[in-house]
This record gives C-alpha cells, structure tokens and sequence, in this order.
C-alpha cells in the first residue's frame, strides 16, 4: 500500500465528488438499469463510507478507539483485492450505517464532502504513520484492515461508486446529465 498514492487518489476522487454533488441535474439522475440507487444516493453514500473509513485510518494511526484490534491478521484475499484496485459490482451490500435514504439532503451530502476533505487533509500531516500503524479495525466483508488498507479501500471504494455515477449519467443522456 502506498498511502501517498491513496491520499492523492482519494483528494481528487472527492474533488469530483463534491463537483458532482453540486450539480442539481446529477444529484437528479437516475436509472434502474444501471443501479437501485441515484447518482445522489451514491454520492451520499460514498461520502458516509468515507467518513467512516478515515476515521478509522485516524484512530489507527492514534491507537485510539473501541474497534481497534491487536494482532490480527488481513487475509490473502483481502491483500489481493486492495492491490488489484477493482472492486466488482454487486459482491457486497452497505452496511445500514452508510446506505443512504430514499431522499438526500444536499447540505448534508455537502457538509459530509467538505469534513472528509478536511480529515484527508488533517491525515496529510501523519502520512508517514498510516503505514507503520500496527492494528487493526475490521470491516464487515474484508475483515481486519491496517490503517493503509482502510486508506486504500476509501480510494477504491469511491471510484467504484463514482464508475457508478458516471454510468448512471450516460444512460440517462446529456440533456439530464449537463
């Protein structure tokens, strides 16, 4: 894992996030055939998916928190997904505390962009201990991730839903999408 990449990564990938979000045409979108969910829906959702997943990169790196776990071990499967940096669709289902509701707010999706940047930017000036933090948190399909896995499986994570996204504004064609 290389949390430099996944920092970099991660910040452009919210970016475009928090551009897409924005815009009330995308927020809009939507399209069965492509997913159950809107483009807002997904917007909500990675934002919530990230909070979550830098706040354990946070508490990792502080070997602070109730969910920490000494002395476990990340599976091969788990390293080998991180690393191939494609998260197929449909393999798992959000956990209820980041799956969105039917409606999004706007100002919350907003706000929820907006405090990701800022804990991203906050993780900048302790880089160098996300890859040496030694716990574990663990995520309820992967298992137990090290703060540079949860960093990378923020990154991956987001742009899976942002190749959602993108996919939902094609079907539904420019004059919804611009």
């Amino acid at each position: 894992m290389n949390p430099d990449q996944d920092l970099d990564g991660l910040q452009e990938a919210l970016a475009h996030c928090q551009g897409l979000g924005r815009r009330v045409d995308v927020r809009a979108a939507s399209d069965p055939s492509v997913s159950g969910w809107s483009a807002a829906q997904h917007l909500y959702h990675t934002a919530l998916a990230c909070d979550l997943s830098l706040r354990n990169v946070e508490g990792l790196v502080a070997q602070k928190g109730l969910l920490i776990v000494k002395g476990a071990q990340t599976s091969e499967g788990t390293v080998k997904l991180l690393l191939k940096e494609d998260f197929q669709r449909g393999q798992a289902e959000s956990p209820r505390m980041v799956r969105p509701g039917a409606q999004v707010n706007s100002e919350f999706l907003a706000r929820e962009q907006e405090g990701n940047q800022a804990t991203l930017e906050n993780l900048r000036r302790c880089r160098d201990d996300i890859a040496t933090a030694p716990d574990h948190i663990p995520h309820q399909v992967l298992g137990p991730l090290t703060a540079a896995m949860w960093l990378r499986f923020a990154r991956l994570h987001t742009l899976h839903h942002l190749a959602i996204i993108e996919d939902i504004l094609v079907a539904v064609g420019p004059s919804q999408s611009e």
